[in-house]
């Protein structure tokens, strides 16, 4: 469900805490978004490497051409081409890859298949619209000039006041919701239930999604989000915020932290399916990544 997750990770200063080094919130903070800034330009998969992507339902095929040596020129190109460089399809749900006579299956594919110098693909299953799913084949240039422009990402100062913990309401029967997408497809996912709280001395109530609608195996949940500044200051789309690490759902409670609320991919990549966000808070929410596309 969630396009990127900010990983938390120890680079920044510490605290002594019960004599163990740990990060404090702040610093775990900054060093998400430090893990953010390398995902999105400085891995060898990084998302705005990205040059194309080939969205497959069950029997599709789409074709990879390019000139050799010019990495610039890799695209997908739907159906069957002589010219092509390889071929993608899916197969009983799953992405097959054929290159120079060679079926690359699942594991093989998610790990990467070279194409060219400074091009490779990678992919995986995906939903392809409402629950439906088929795969999702992405072409990666290591010099693409979006990776190399891009300076870092945007967020408003950390604030702890917009750490809440919320009174979570499940939904038993986990049903289905559709939202619409930047691909202008569908995406489902599952109502969770609705998380209660204050913030800035208002309450609120926000759904939170699962990915699937087996309580066992949900084990995070996403609320897609609008404010009083979508559009002016933060995405015109809408932010996500995720929570974990509850144990076994459903929670009673937990913590909403804003501080990591995020931007869709598609705020920097057209090659990404995106949800647009329905559920609105009546407040301006100043923490979380602001809109790459204006000045802060």
């Amino acid at each position: 469900m969630r396009p990127r997750r900010l990983l938390i990770c120890s680079l920044f200063p510490l605290v002594l805490v019960a004599g163990a080094a740990t990060p404090s919130p702040q610093a775990a903070w900054q060093a998400s978004i430090a893990e953010a800034n390398k995902d999105y330009a400085d891995t060898p998969h990084a998302i705005l490497k990205i040059q194309d992507a080939a969205y497959l339902r069950e029997g599709d095929t789409a074709t990879l051409v390019g000139m050799k040596g010019k990495p610039e020129t890799y695209r997908w190109v739907k159906g069957a081409a002589a010219n092509g460089v390889l071929s993608a399809t899916v197969r009983g749900g799953h992405p097959v890859v054929t290159k120079d006579g060679k079926a690359y299956a699942d594991a093989e594919i998610g790990k990467g298949i070279p194409v060219d110098r400074d091009v490779d693909i990678t992919g995986a299953q995906t939903q392809v619209d409402a629950g439906v799913i088929g795969a999702r084949i992405w072409v990666y240039n290591q010099k693409n000039p979006a990776a190399k422009a891009f300076t870092g990402l945007s967020y408003f100062p950390y604030d702890p006041s917009y750490i809440v913990t919320a009174r979570f309401t499940s939904d038993p029967g986990l049903p289905a919701r559709n939202f619409k997408t930047s691909r202008g497809t569908e995406k489902q996912f599952f109502h969770a239930g609705d998380a209660t709280f204050t913030l800035k001395r208002k309450t609120f109530t926000l759904p939170f999604f699962a990915e699937g609608n087996v309580p066992a195996n949900v084990t995070a949940l996403s609320a897609f989000f609008t404010d009083g500044l979508t559009g002016k200051e933060t995405y015109g789309a809408g932010r996500y915020v995720d929570v974990e690490g509850f144990g076994r759902f459903p929670p009673k409670a937990f913590n909403i932290d804003f501080n990591y609320a995020y931007n869709p991919n598609c705020a920097r990549s057209a090659y990404f399916t995106c949800p647009y966000a329905l559920d609105s808070l009546a407040m301006d929410v100043r923490a979380g990544e602001r809109d790459p596309h204006k000045a802060h």
